[in-house]
C-alpha cells in the first residue's frame, strides 16, 4: 500500500534563526565576516607593497585556531651593478677585474675655457704598418697630429666626463712644456693558439730623438687580454714636444713584447709611423 503524500512542513523562520544562532554555526560565520571585514579594510591598494600588510592579510584568513602566520623572508637584494668597472682602463691584468680607482679630478680652470677652437688643425694620415710577435700582432691604421691647446679646447667643447678627464691630462702635459697630441688608431690581434696580453700603458712615442709616455688609451683597457682569434681596436694618445712646425714629423710607437699565455715574451713592437 503506498504511503499517502504527507504536506511539507511550514517554512519557520524563528527555527531556521534558532538553529544559525547555534555556537556550532555562529562561530564559523563570525570568522567569515570578521574576515571579509578585515581583508577589505586591511588589503593594500594597486601601488602599496607593504610587507606587513600581506602578513596581516594572510594571519585574518586563516582559522582561529590555526598557528600564527609566519611572516615571508625579505627579498635578497641584487648586487651592485659593475658597468662602472670598465671606465678605468688600469683595473684589468690578465683578465682579472679589481676595484677601479676614483676618477680622477678635473681642472676647474677647463670650464672657463672657451669652446670656439677655431679652424681644424690637424695633420692624419692612413696607415698600414704591422709587426707580430708570437701570433701577437699590432698594426697601426691612421694616425693624427693636433696642437695640443687645440685639441684640449676639442675636448672641452664635446663635454663629458671622459672627454674632461683626457683634456685634465693634457693641460698637465702642456703645463710641461708637451706641444703635440699624437693619436694612433691600433688593431691588436692574437693569431696564437693561447690567449695573449698586451700592455699599452707603458707604451712610448719616439719623436726628434726625444721618448714622450702614453697619456692614455681609448676604446679599451690599457691591458688588452685576448683569447686565440680575437682582435680588438684601440687608440693610443701620447704628448710630445717638437717645437718646429705644425706636426711632429715621422715618429716611431714602442710597445713592449707581449704575454703568450701567461709568459713574457721577449723583444719589442717598433713601429715606425711615417706622420708629415
Amino acid at each position: 500500500m503506498e504511503p499517502r503524500n504527507r504536506p511539507a512542513p511550514a517554512f519557520d523562520p524563528n527555527a531556521y534563526l534558532g538553529r544559525f544562532l547555534r555556537p556550532g554555526y555562529l562561530l564559523p560565520a563570525a570568522v567569515v565576516v570578521g574576515a571579509l571585514l578585515l581583508a577589505v579594510v586591511v588589503q593594500p591598494g594597486p601601488h602599496h607593497t607593504s610587507a606587513g600588510s600581506d602578513v596581516r592579510v594572510e594571519a585574518v584568513r586563516q582559522s582561529p585556531t590555526a598557528a600564527p602566520a609566519t611572516p615571508p623572508p625579505s627579498p635578497t637584494p641584487e648586487p651592485p651593478s659593475t658597468a662602472a668597472a670598465d671606465v678605468a682602463p688600469e683595473t684589468a691584468v690578465a683578465g682579472a677585474r679589481s676595484t677601479p680607482p676614483a676618477s680622477p679630478t678635473v681642472d676647474p680652470d677647463l670650464l672657463d675655457q672657451p669652446t670656439q677652437c677655431g679652424t681644424l688643425r690637424e695633420t692624419a694620415v692612413a696607415l698600414s704598418v704591422e709587426q707580430a710577435i708570437s701570433g701577437i700582432s699590432i698594426r697601426a691604421t691612421r694616425a693624427a697630429v693636433y696642437p695640443i691647446d687645440y685639441f684640449t679646447c676639442i675636448l672641452v667643447a664635446a663635454g663629458g666626463s671622459e672627454s674632461l678627464q683626457l683634456a685634465s691630462a693634457l693641460r698637465k702635459q702642456e703645463t710641461a712644456g708637451m706641444t703635440h697630441v699624437v693619436l694612433v688608431d691600433l688593431w691588436v690581434a692574437n693569431g696564437s693558439k693561447l690567449f695573449g696580453q698586451v700592455n699599452l700603458r707603458t707604451a712610448v712615442v719616439a719623436a726628434a730623438g726625444q721618448t714622450f709616455s702614453a697619456v692614455a688609451t681609448l676604446g679599451s683597457r690599457s691591458e688588452l687580454v685576448l683569447g686565440s682569434g680575437q682582435g680588438r681596436n684601440v687608440t693610443l694618445v701620447a704628448a710630445v714636444r717638437n717645437t718646429v712646425g705644425e706636426s711632429t714629423g715621422p715618429v716611431t710607437l714602442v710597445i713592449d713584447a707581449p704575454l703568450a699565455g701567461g709568459t713574457p715574451v721577449a723583444g719589442k713592437y717598433q713601429l715606425f709611423l711615417p706622420i708629415p
